[in-house]
């Protein structure tokens, strides 16, 4: 308690500093005045009742000091003077300052931002979504052909049977057709299950979320939760927007609920503007109707995991649950199991596509670093040159080396703080850049920010303190190292420094570099493979073929009405000018996507009873070979 009372007293010193130095005034005033009145009585003059108070008083400043100092914290009090001094220092030199200002501001910003980047698209991607830290997105396997999707009956068994999971929800991202007149544009939604937005933690700012029953039904509840942002610009910030009606992909939907401004949905890469329930899958997701097939694999979902439950655990249930529905439904379930990933393996968006990009990024922005921690060393190195003499002589006047130590990595502090707002300033504006390494698809733009947060601000600070470490420490070692009688001797023979800081110096110049050559290094073996890439044929001519895309499925278009759509569409490109030939596809080259077949049979091989024999396929039209410039081997084309 004694301690602890100390403590609170120095404490109380240090905040009310003005008022102790007046009440110290006052009451050494007082006694002084007292002593005084009590030699006047003694019959002393009054110039003897002072000198003689003040002679048995003692002296003052005294007094005050030892008052001070236990009313105080000497160690803030010290670091308070540092930073004082350390900024007069950068006053004095303004050039020099912004120099290594801007140098560890490169370094500490390209750090922040990627920082960010990890944060924003990784570690916690959803804004305003609960518990991120306990979600993990669940996909199907294929014993043949790797990862698969999940169809809706599993998902309705995975999610009655297991246990260690607080809750299973759907989320299938989907391009949609916005009608608005006579003009549509494309639009990125999703279809989820009813309970996405409670089990998500979102709750709409105007209606309600998804209620249970719009899960089941034939394209029986067509209504939506759209977007902040679509009820901002669309329908002007309309409080009464609930009960009215848009069209989507060419039928009515009752619009619901508005989602909270920041909410862009659990699909990384897109801002997601519309959510539909998944009884409205057919009309959003080709291949017809699919809630009542086994299958039918095309869900993509998350999972939440109750507290305290691990990833094994986890893992280990839902797969003995996958094994029992493969033992109950063979001729659909065979060699088809479900893996679990953490949110920043998510395989299905572009967080697991963007992992090793991120990675690399990482590696580069702290060789980054490194290289403008060696300069502004070097740099700091040079101006203690010229701040030896008064180095020399604060220690020929008793300061300790401790202190000069102090003072130095002070001064590396203030300049590494300064850098890191600069740094996070510089964040702050790179949010969006990873927009440019994925351009629009299918004509909706890309959205990939940054989330600076808490754990961010953690971040560049500690970049900060180790900054300061790797810059600072080196040349406050070297000057604090002055030796006095040498450095004397030194200055009085007009001798700058010596072959000790001559080494240090040539040792950081080869840290700088041998990092820029490591950086150099891997540009040109970028360059290169990029250049290889650039020169390797892809199997098909790339040069005078443009690529389009139209979405009937989502305009309503029936197989028939679609059939003559194409024909008529292809005879009048062929038609144009300069045109000569054109073709339709599912899908387009370097989509990266691919559909694989049902269980084939190949004459001669017979499969193990685990194995599903199937191929990735691609739907074409006629001339869609010679199109592309695809040799055939023998045979012959589709035709009409």
């Amino acid at each position: 308690m004694t301690r602890l009372r100390v403590l609170l007293c120095r404490v109380s010193g240090l905040l009310r500093k003005g008022n102790l130095e007046r009440d110290m005034d006052d009451e050494i005033r007082f006694h002084l005045q007292m002593e005084i009145s009590e030699n006047l009585r003694r019959g002393m003059t009054q110039q003897e009742a002072r000198s003689a108070a003040l002679g048995r008083f003692g002296g003052v400043s005294q007094i005050k000091e030892a008052y001070r100092e236990t009313h105080a914290l000497p160690a803030i009090q010290v670091l308070w003077q540092d930073v004082r001094y350390g900024f007069r220092m950068l006053r004095r030199n303004p050039g020099f300052s912004a120099l290594v200002v801007l140098c560890l501001t490169l370094g500490i910003g390209a750090n922040a931002s990627v920082f960010s980047w990890i944060e924003g698209i990784l570690l916690r991607p959803f804004p305003l979504v609960v518990h991120q830290e306990r979600m993990m997105a669940v996909t199907g396997t294929n014993r043949e052909s790797g990862r698969d999707d999940v169809s809706w009956p599993d998902f309705v068994d995975f999610q009655r049977s297991c246990t260690l999971f607080d809750a299973f929800i759907v989320d299938r991202i989907t391009g949609t057709t916005l009608s608005n007149g006579d003009r549509a544009e494309r639009s990125p939604a999703s279809v989820v299950s009813a309970n996405y937005f409670d089990v998500l933690g979102v709750h709409p700012i105007l209606g309600r979320g998804f209620e249970p029953a719009e899960d089941f039904g034939r394209n029986a509840h067509p209504v939506t939760v759209i977007s902040y942002s679509m009820w901002k610009e669309r329908f002007h910030n309309d409080p009464g927007i609930i009960g009215k009606t848009q069209m989507l992909n060419g039928m009515p939907h009752t619009i619901i609920g508005v989602a909270p401004e920041g909410f862009y949905g659990t699909f990384v890469g897109w801002a997601m503007r519309f959510w539909v329930p998944a009884s409205m899958q057919e009309r959003f997701d080709p291949g017809g109707y699919k809630l009542e097939d086994r299958g039918a694999r095309w869900i993509e979902g998350f999972v939440r995991l109750k507290l305290g439950v691990t990833a094994e655990q986890a893992q280990a249930e839902i797969s003995a649950v996958a094994s029992r529905l493969e033992h109950d439904y063979p001729a659909t379930n065979r060699g088809r199991g479900v893996k679990l990933f953490p949110l920043w393996q998510t395989p299905f968006n572009n967080a697991g596509a963007l992992l090793p990009t991120l990675g690399i990024a990482l590696a580069v922005v702290v060789f980054v670093l490194l290289i403008a921690c060696a300069n502004v060393s070097n740099l700091l190195l040079v101006k203690a040159f010229g701040r030896r003499h008064e180095m020399t002589v604060r220690l020929s006047v008793g300061a300790g080396r401790g202190r000069l130590l102090m003072q130095l990595l002070t001064e590396g502090l203030i300049l590494s703080t300064l850098a890191a707002a600069g740094g996070l300033v510089m964040a702050n504006w790179c949010r969006n850049l990873l927009v440019l390494l994925l351009p629009a698809r299918g004509g909706v733009a890309m959205t990939l920010p940054g989330e600076i947060d808490w754990r961010v601000l953690v971040l560049a600070a500690g970049v900060c303190l180790v900054s300061t470490l790797l810059f600072g420490l080196v040349p406050a070692i070297q000057t604090s190292k002055i030796d006095l009688a040498s450095a004397l001797k030194a200055e009085s023979g007009g001798v700058v420094g010596g072959r000790r800081r001559a080494l240090v110096r040539s040792g950081l110049v080869l840290v700088q570099v041998a990092l820029s050559f490591v950086l150099l290094v891997g540009a040109g073996l970028l360059l290169q493979s990029l250049r290889r890439v650039q020169n390797t044929s892809p199997g098909f001519s790339t040069h005078g073929v443009l690529t389009t895309s139209v979405d009937l499925v989502a305009a309503g278009y029936d197989a028939q009405r679609t059939r003559n759509f194409q024909d008529d569409l292809i005879d009048r490109v062929q038609a144009i000018g300069g045109v000569e030939s054109a073709a339709f596809a599912r899908m387009t080259p370097f989509s990266y996507r691919s559909y694989s077949s049902a269980p084939i049979a190949v004459d001669g091989y017979l499969p193990a009873p685990d194995e599903q024999p199937t191929a990735d396929y691609n739907e074409i039209g006629p001339a869609y070979l010679s199109t592309m410039g695809i040799p055939l081997v023998s045979g012959r084309e589709f035709t009409r």
